[in-house]
This record gives structure tokens, sequence and C-alpha cells, in this order.
């Protein structure tokens, strides 16, 4: 008899938690290891395979102008995850910190509003970024995608 109520309790426990609880990873760290890895990788080199940009001698520049704070509030890894608002704002400066010089932070107030904003299609978009950042005589690193 106890063995098969112990899977009865442990299922009945589980249902129990409410949705929102379930993201149990609160250090930006943890997050970006959750949710951004497994395409952008623990060293955020992305893949070329992947058809993932890489971080470094990208982000920064991105986020130096509007347009590109737009576009990585929409990628889809910001677009499909359960983190609040201001959990992306913590990620999104944690891998400013890591793979920039730690400018251009985001708070969860901009992050809200920058979601809202409808943009189309992402690699689309993001070529309009780059051809604005090119035209302002910055270059990125190379994205996989045409």
């Amino acid at each position: 008899m106890k063995q098969t109520l112990l899977p009865a309790l442990v299922a009945l426990a589980v249902s129990a938690v409410p949705g929102h609880a379930m993201n149990t990873a609160t250090s930006p760290r943890a997050n970006y290891v959750l949710h951004c890895s497994g395409c952008h990788g623990m060293q955020g080199l992305g893949t070329v395979e992947g058809g993932i940009p890489g971080f470094p001698n990208s982000v920064g520049p991105i986020v130096s102008i509007e347009s590109g704070r737009d576009y990585v509030m929409h990628v889809p890894g910001v677009v499909a995850n359960n983190m609040t608002d201001a959990q992306i704002a913590e990620v999104m400066n944690y891998i400013l910190d890591q793979w920039s010089d730690g400018s251009g932070h985001f708070t969860e107030a901009e992050v809200t509003r920058r979601r809202a904003a409808p943009i189309g299609d992402v690699v689309r978009y993001r070529r309009v970024v780059v051809e604005e950042l090119r035209r302002a005589g910055i270059e990125i690193a190379e994205y996989p995608w045409p």
C-alpha cells in the first residue's frame, strides 16, 4: 500500500504548486543557464550551424541603438520563456556585463515597453539594426543567417 501511495502524494504535491512558482531560478546567471545557454552556450558564442549569433563583439553595439534594444526584446529566447520582465532585464544585464562593457542596462519598465512594440519578422528586423550600425561605422560579429 505504501509503494502505491507515494507516487500519488508526489503527483499531488507537484500539481499544487502554482505555475509561476515553477520558475525557481532567482539569479540572473541561473536564468541565463536555463533560458539562454541552450542556444548561445555558456560562453555566449552561439553556433553557426544553429543560426545562433554570439554575444561578443555584438550585443553591446546592438543595444547601443534604439532599434537594437527593441530587437533584443523580440529574439526567440526572450519571447518564449516564463520569466518576468524584471527577470528578463536582469538576464540581459548579466549578458551585457559578461560579453560587453556593461553599459546599456535594461530596466523592468523598458523591457515591458519594448516587448509590447511590434517589430514583425525578427530576422528581417535584425538586418535593419545591422544596417543602422553599419551606417554609423559599427561592424558587429557575423550573423549566421542570410
